[in-house]
This record gives structure tokens, C-alpha cells and sequence, in this order.
């Protein structure tokens, strides 16, 4: 099965590669230097290094309390991200751990990156299947380890589908640290080996409280109350603007909107659909204490953000996505509420239901609904600052995963 991947990887390289040349020579692809860097092998690094990959930026958050534990046991680690906003976190997190792009999954390249940088273990971070690092990684002894698996509802019929390219693929993995025992069941049932499959735990439950706000973030979003939209998606922005005006008619005159749209590529349409909606819009960046409604344009910053708002929309939830991480604002302090499409994260919301720090809505009239009834309430977050102290009580998947490539490292 590896040589229809690689054939379809050739197929779509000489199909795609005129039409790349083109966006990357006109600068439409980002920074010209990141296709030359994941075209570029890993660097040089000690005898038994650890390859930590995270996709992008949540990703990036999860891997890094695992990055600086195997760091601070002295063994020498080199992470990689599929995306530039993930590097950037990492980087960001991580400074003293070299943080660059993944190469690209080609043979050769992964054979030469795992070579050059002596990789003893790659670490996976929840889905990141590779095929070529996968197989070249086996091939010259090195384990590979995924940590925090999961496997969405949305996902898990198509790979059933595919079972026959994923069962000799997960039979390559050292071991699957699987999120929760339904993850743990849909990789075995995609061929993983049941006794080299366990459940660790969620990662993203072992992030550190979020950080309290710079002086600059505040003095650049200036006074709230503030009802603050995080990691929203395409319509997800147009409920809240609604529901956001529908507060203010009825009474909360002084309350500010802040968005923060999960891909930062779409902050120039955002921006627009503020503005046809008729509100005054500003950027985080460009300081935006003067307007109606924030827009964020920075990296990293969402779960300051939440320790601002009075309410919160986690999005991903209204738009047909998954949803995307509930924990973060009740960390802050904050309840959610959120939409109903939530598949992703199921073991948070079965976390966190129990303790009342939740409120689904079904759509944009039940959001006005719950964002209302919410704003009546002086003591909306009263329940979330007692669930954040009994959060700490489920951390431990880190330590977990430390133990699995330790293991696997002597």
C-alpha cells in the first residue's frame, strides 16, 4: 500500500507542482523560505534524539509540557509542525528546542531527516499518520509513538474504508497512546495492536493555567465587558454578531465583541463581515480600544483572552467542524457555551458537563438564548472557577506519554 501512496504523492507532485511554482514565486503560499525548508532534511543533532511533530497550533500547546520534560531529563529533542502558525508556537514556547517545519512526507527525505538527526523515537501528536516516516522509521529501528490519538466520528467511517492501507501502517507503530478508551478501540479496530495500545489521557488537560494578560493585549483591546468568540469559523462569526447586537438593544449598551477566527488567514474576511454588519471594527494589532468589535490578528494569545471576557463561544461547534478546546476558558475561569457538533472533543465535554460549566445550543437562536440568560446572571462563572481547580485533578497524560518514550528510547 505504501507504493499507491507514493504513486498518488508522485501524481499530485507533477500535477500540482506548476500551479505551487506559481503561487510561491507571487509569495501567495507565505514566507518563499518555508517550501525550501520543508524540502530540507533535519538538521544534525545527538545520538538518540526524540522528533516531536504537532500539526498546528493546538497541537503545538499539547507537545510542549512534553518537549520541555524530556529536555529538562537531558535528552536532546527536535520538534516540527505542518504549518508556519504552529512553528511559530512552538518556537514561541519552546526557545531553546530547535522548531521547524516538517519536511515533506517523500522517501528519501524522511530517511535522510531521521538519519541525519538520529532519531531514536518520533513522537506523533493525536493524528499525525505519515506513511513514508511511518515505514522508513521502522525500517532503521526507530519507534514511533502516537501520543494522545484520536480518531473523530467524522474521520473513523473513512478509515474504516481504508483499513487495508492503515492496519499494516499501525502494525509500524511501536505504541498508540490513545486520548480515551473510544479512541483506543477505533485503532484497534484500524489494525493497531491491542496490546501495544493504551489510553494516556488527554494532553490538552495538561496544559498550564492560561497565562494573565500582557499589558499591551489589554491596553490594545482596552475596557470590556467583552464577549469573546474564540476559534470561530465561517458563520460562526455572523450568529455572534447577532446575538452580540441583540444583547446591546437589550440593555448591555457597554458590551464589546472580540473574534478570534481559528485560521488567521481569514482575519481580512472577517474584518469585512464585522463591517457589512455595520459595527466599528478594529484589529488586535493595529490597537483597537476604540471600536465596537476586535478582531484578534495574533498568534497565541486566545487563552489570555479568555481571563477577559465576561462570556465565551467556542466555535467549530455551530459550524459542522468538531468543535475545539473546551478546557482552555474554563482553565480561565469562564463557562462555554457551544454547538452542538462537538464530536473531537467528547472526552472534554464528558469531562466538564458534569460540573455545569457548559451550554449547548442547537443554533444562532438558541446561542441568543444562552448568551442572554448568561449576561442576567452576575454569577454566570462562579462554576467554572470551581471547576478549574478540579481539572487539575485529570492531569497526568503528559507524564504518561514521558514514560512511553523513555521506554522506548533505552
Amino acid at each position: 500500500m505504501i507504493f499507491a501512496y507514493n504513486a498518488l504523492a508522485l501524481l499530485a507532485i507533477l500535477v500540482g507542482v506548476p500551479l505551487l511554482l506559481g503561487a510561491w514565486l507571487l509569495g501567495a503560499l507565505g514566507p518563499r523560505a518555508s517550501l525550501y525548508e520543508r524540502l530540507r532534511p533535519l538538521p544534525r543533532m545527538p545520538e538518540g534524539t526524540v522528533w516531536v511533530h504537532a500539526a498546528s497550533v493546538g497541537e503545538a500547546e499539547a507537545a510542549a509540557p512534553l518537549v520541555a520534560a524530556l529536555v529538562a531529563r537531558g535528552v536532546p529533542v527536535i520538534a516540527t509542525a505542518l504549518t508556519l502558525n504552529g512553528r511559530a508556537r512552538l518556537r514561541a514556547r519552546l526557545p531553546r528546542v530547535p522548531a521547524r517545519l516538517m519536511p515533506l512526507d517523500l522517501p528519501g527525505l524522511v530517511q535522510l531527516s531521521l538519519a541525519r538527526a538520529r532519531v531514536a523515537v518520533v513522537v506523533l501528536i493525536e493524528t499525525e499518520l505519515w506513511p513514508n516516516l511511518i515505514h522508513a522509521a521502522q525500517a532503521r529501528g526507530t519507534r514511533v509513538i502516537v501520543a494522545g490519538g484520536r480518531i473523530s466520528d467524522r474521520s473513523f467511517p473513512r478509515y474504516r474504508l481504508l483499513r487495508a492501507f492503515f492496519a499494516p501502517l499501525l502494525a509500524r507503530v511501536h505504541e498508540v497512546g490513545a486520548r480515551s478508551p473510544l479512541d483506543r478501540e477505533r485503532f484497534v479496530a484500524l489494525g493497531a495492536s491491542s496490546e501495544r495500545c493504551s489510553v494516556v489521557g488527554d494532553l490538552k488537560l495538561d496544559r498550564a493555567a492560561p497565562p494573565e494578560p500582557t499589558r499591551e493585549l489589554t491596553e490594545a483591546l482596552g475596557v470590556g465587558p467583552f464577549l469573546v468568540g474564540g476559534s470561530t469559523h465561517p458563520g460562526e462569526e455572523e450568529a455572534l454578531l447577532s446575538s452580540w447586537r441583540r444583547l446591546r438593544d437589550a440593555g448591555a449598551a457597554g458590551l464589546r465583541l472580540v473574534l478570534a477566527p481559528r485560521h488567521p488567514e481569514r482575519v481580512s474576511d472577517v474584518l469585512k463581515t464585522v463591517r457589512r454588519h455595520g459595527a466599528h471594527a478594529g484589529l488586535r494589532s493595529q490597537g483597537a480600544a476604540d471600536r465596537e468589535v476586535v478582531v484578534v490578528d495574533s498568534v497565541g494569545e486566545l487563552a489570555s483572552l479568555y481571563r477577559l471576557a465576561e462570556l465565551v463561544f467556542v466555535g467549530g461547534t455551530l459550524a459542522h467542524v468538531g468543535g475545539h478546546n473546551l478546557v482552555e476558558p474554563v482553565q480561565a475561569g469562564r463557562v462555554v457555551v457551544h454547538g452542538p457538533h462537538i464530536e473531537n472533543q467528547r472526552t472534554q465535554a464528558d469531562l466538564l458537563a458534569p460540573l455545569g460549566v457548559l451550554f449547548p445550543v442547537e443554533n444562532a437562536a438558541g446561542l441568543d438564548r444562552a448568551l442572554a440568560a448568561l449576561w442576567a446572571d452576575p454569577e454566570r462563572n462562579a462554576p467554572a472557577r470551581e471547576a478549574a481547580r478540579r481539572l487539575d485533578e485529570h492531569r497526568g497524560a503528559t507524564d504518561r506519554v514521558l514514560e512511553l518514550v523513555l521506554a522506548a528510547r533505552r
